[in-house]
């Protein structure tokens, strides 16, 4: 019994690598095949990249902002004062009081762009 589960379900494996692999090759056929230039599809690939990011970022702002208003309430109802924004304005601002290693100079960070 137990030998044809293990059969079962490495034929289910070999099905689902197999989907995979023909989406693959399906979608490059099909950026082949397309009617529009290569530049033309990658501005229409990189713009809807952009969008979907903007609207992450987005999405990802407004549920800040509303866990931020439920921490508020609660701290308030608790009778604590307000900490969560100071802090955030305060590395925002580059004045960090963390041992003063925290910096928002441009570059300082590792990263060029």
């Amino acid at each position: 019994m137990a030998r044809w589960n293990d059969q079962e379900s490495a034929s289910s494996g070999l099905f689902l690598l197999g989907a995979l692999a023909g989406a693959l090759v399906g979608a490059g056929v099909a950026l082949l095949m397309a009617p529009k230039t290569g530049a033309e599809t990658r501005r229409q690939i990189n713009s809807g990249l952009n969008t979907a990011r903007n609207e992450a970022a987005r999405r990802y702002r407004d549920l800040a902002d509303k866990a931020s208003q439920q921490i508020d309430k609660a701290s308030q109802k608790l009778g604590y004062e307000d900490r969560t924004s100071s802090a955030a304005d305060r590395i925002n601002n580059g004045t960090a009081s963390m041992g003063d290693s925290f910096t928002t100079t441009p570059g300082s960070s590792g990263y060029q762009s």
